[in-house]
């Protein structure tokens, strides 16, 4: 049972990498998985052994999450975005006071530590504000020896960025002109694309976890002000906005197709804040379940 939850946990969390502005380290932090990933990726081949079957569902119900983003999201974006993208930030403001919870747990925050919380909120902010005012242009169909290293490198930024609560890997893709590509790659099963781009990820997942582990371990307080500043800055980047995409024709032509919407007050709006709801109610409700497990097992 314990493996099939990983499992789903690592569906929430690749749905969550695959869409811009969606933090896949927040939904680590909710699914509880965070600390334990970040100690498991490592190089050192004895903890691997001992944590394969973890990392192992984890990245199984990764990878069945980016495909279901390639596909279904898609439909959602294109039907329901501004429903969609409430319900995400439901969902991370829900985490918020379970987030606040781990960071203290040991030591309360103090004064100082606003100065972390504003540098994340800012990090956050400003990544997205660069965001929204390029215009990412569509890559060419043909794979070379630049392109190649292009994704390797591009993939591994975003990695990086993708394992950090509140920071969007692929909203850091989507900077850097490789988001739509790579999505278009998914769901053709272009492995020209996904090599160089599988080999992007390993790299800057094995290299920031490493960094993450240490500062977790030296400076607790710090490093969660910065997540927290991180994930409230990524109510922003998540808000309904209008904007656009490339999306490859038939004819191999790259075209450049309207894509999200405005949130406005009306029946659609509505629905979508009954949508946020829920998604505040879940990982709350999951936060009850775990305690009432806890409660039961100390009796």
């Amino acid at each position: 049972m314990e493996h099939i939850i990983n499992v789903l946990k690592g569906v929430v969390i690749g749905i969550a990498n695959a869409i811009p502005g969606v933090s896949g380290g927040t939904m680590m932090v909710i699914m509880k998985v965070f600390d334990r990933l970040m100690g498991a990726i490592t190089l050192n081949l004895k903890k691997l052994k001992e944590n394969f079957v973890f990392l192992l569902t984890i990245i199984i119900g990764l990878a069945i999450g980016v495909l279901l983003s390639a596909f279904v999201l898609d439909y959602c974006f294109s039907n329901f975005y501004v429903q969609t993208q409430f319900f995400f930030m439901g969902v991370v403001l829900g985490s918020l006071p379970m987030i606040y919870k781990a960071g203290t747990e040991d030591h309360k925050f103090k004064p100082l530590h606003i100065i972390p919380f504003l540098a994340g909120l800012a990090v956050i902010i400003a990544v997205t504000v660069v965001s929204l005012n390029i215009d990412p242009q569509p890559g060419s169909s043909e794979m070379s020896v630049g392109k190649f290293m292009y994704f390797v490198v591009a993939l591994l930024i975003s990695a990086a960025a993708m394992i950090m609560p509140g920071l969007s890997g692929s909203l850091v893709l989507l900077i850097l002109g490789g988001y739509h590509e790579l999505m278009q790659a998914i769901r053709d099963f272009d492995f020209a694309i996904l090599l160089p781009s599988g080999i992007g990820i390993i790299l800057g997942i094995v290299l920031c976890s490493k960094v993450i582990t240490i500062c977790l371990k030296k400076w607790k307080n710090g490093t969660y002000a910065v997540i927290l500043g991180l994930i409230a800055g990524s109510f922003y980047a998540i808000w309904p906005r209008e904007s656009f995409e490339y999306e490859l024709t038939d004819a191999g032509i790259w075209e450049k197709v309207p894509t999200g919407a405005v949130f406005e007050m009306n029946s659609t709006g509505v629905i979508a804040i009954i949508i946020g709801i829920i998604g505040v109610l879940l990982p709350l409700s999951m936060e009850l379940i775990d305690r009432k497990k806890k409660a039961s097992a100390e009796k």
